[in-house]
């Protein structure tokens, strides 16, 4: 885990990254006894590939692009192709499966995959019906999904692709990474591309 985690002199995203490995581990613990029946094994990648959204935050996103930024050109700059792909074909309102996906039906960013994957499990196998999972679970990852948003408060959610073409512009991150809010900055992409905003108004403003 600690190979993903950068020492950025910035904001504390450092830690928050540490803060959110330790919410997906603890997801884990906690989904345990129900996914421990799933069908699910490597190879298996319909959610990959039909599942629609793959939201993550611009957090998750910043783990993403450092994972990255370690594996060998060539096949870094194949799978930025195929986020590029996945962006455009999105802009389109066309499906598209998930940029990460390789030929074998398994994930090149294992490691470091964002929740929406991790949450991610049946007790039957899909067959195009989609997946079957407990409430619980699906309580559970309702309120992980909100704790991950509040750590990264002065980021944002939306679609994988969509998020790391936003990190992709260098002003974007820096700005992100010195901690500053400023939504009107993206105001245009974000409303065209349907990005949330983490950051819960606080009340009485």
């Amino acid at each position: 885990m600690d190979d993903f985690i950068g020492e950025e002199p910035d904001c504390g995203i450092a830690r928050k990254k540490r803060m959110l490995y330790e919410l997906y581990s603890r997801f884990e613990e906690d989904a345990f006894p129900f996914k421990k029946n799933a069908v699910c094994r490597k190879g298996c990648s319909f959610c990959c590939t039909f599942m629609g959204d793959i939201d993550i935050t611009t957090l998750e996103g910043m783990a993403i692009r450092e994972r990255l930024s370690l594996i060998p050109p060539d096949e870094r700059s194949r799978l930025y192709s195929m986020i590029e792909g996945n962006r455009m074909a999105r802009e389109r309102g066309k499906a598209a499966p998930c940029p990460f996906i390789n030929e074998q039906g398994a994930c090149s960013i294992y490691e470091v995959r964002p929740f929406t994957c991790r949450q991610l499990y049946s007790l039957k196998k899909c067959n195009g019906r989609g997946a079957t999972i407990h409430r619980q679970v699906y309580q559970l990852s309702r309120e992980v999904i909100t704790r991950i948003q509040r750590l990264d408060d002065a980021g944002y959610s939306g679609h994988i692709s969509f998020i790391l073409h936003l990190l992709d512009d260098a002003e974007f991150t820096d700005v992100y990474l010195s901690g500053k809010f400023d939504p009107e900055r993206i105001r245009d992409f974000g409303r065209s591309h349907k990005i949330v905003i983490n950051r819960t108004p606080r009340s009485g403003s």
